[in-house]
């Protein structure tokens, strides 16, 4: 097993090369054997570990579906980015630019659970949750308006967003700049999104909705 195998087996994405280490503490790898200082910092927050179980059930999806040698190499990359963090704000940053490019991926995708919105009229919007996961979830929220003119006149604005939610208390609220998003869980089959403050989205574009899981 070359270094980067064995490395990976430990931290991140497990899953991808070898999910078989007891799971503790909500992370991918066994927190009882935790040696590293990235580790210890995974298993000493709830949000990291989740994190880290979400990473590793994308990583392994898109490894089934995606080129193999292309996924392992952006791992490879991201791996190196999450092991110079010596502040668990820079691994959960890390953390969550990797499970938004993951989760945006075709396997990826697979791995979450699609929810489906068209309000008001003319938006298109479609939900990508994966989780929740001992209290969190990792979101992709892509919206689409089309206008009057129709598709196809081009007259189509899109607009999409990533988040990790701490959903311990029921709802969590993302800020991005002037622009606030609250999502609740509605049961195992749908979620509320609450779009406030200045969101800047273009044309008709709004995130605001419930969502529904198609029958």
């Amino acid at each position: 097993m070359s270094d980067f195998h064995r490395t990976a087996a430990r931290i991140g994405a497990s899953a991808a090369f070898a999910f078989t280490a007891p799971v503790a503490h909500a992370a991918s790898f066994d927190c009882a054997k935790a040696s590293t200082g990235i580790e210890r910092l995974v298993c000493g927050d709830a949000a990291l570990g989740s994190r880290d179980e979400i990473l590793a059930r994308l990583y392994s999806g898109a490894l089934k579906v995606g080129k193999r040698e292309a996924v392992e190499a952006r791992q490879r990359a991201w791996l190196g980015k999450a092991q110079a963090c010596a502040t668990a704000a820079c691994l959960a940053e890390a953390y969550d630019e990797r499970n938004a490019e993951l989760q945006r991926s075709e396997g990826g995708v697979k791995v979450g659970s699609d929810f489906f919105c068209e309000e008001p009229k003319g938006n298109h919007s479609i939900l990508n949750v994966v989780g929740p996961v001992h209290g969190f979830a990792s979101v992709s929220l892509m919206s689409n308006y089309v206008g009057p003119g129709g598709e196809e006149a081009g007259d189509v604005d899109t607009a999409a967003t990533d988040a990790f939610l701490d959903l311990r208390k029921g709802t969590a609220t993302v800020l991005n700049g002037r622009c606030r998003l609250t999502f609740e869980r509605l049961g195992a089959d749908g979620w509320k999104v609450i779009q406030a403050g200045t969101c800047e989205l273009q044309g008709g574009v709004v995130f605001a909705g419930v969502y529904r899981r198609l029958p």
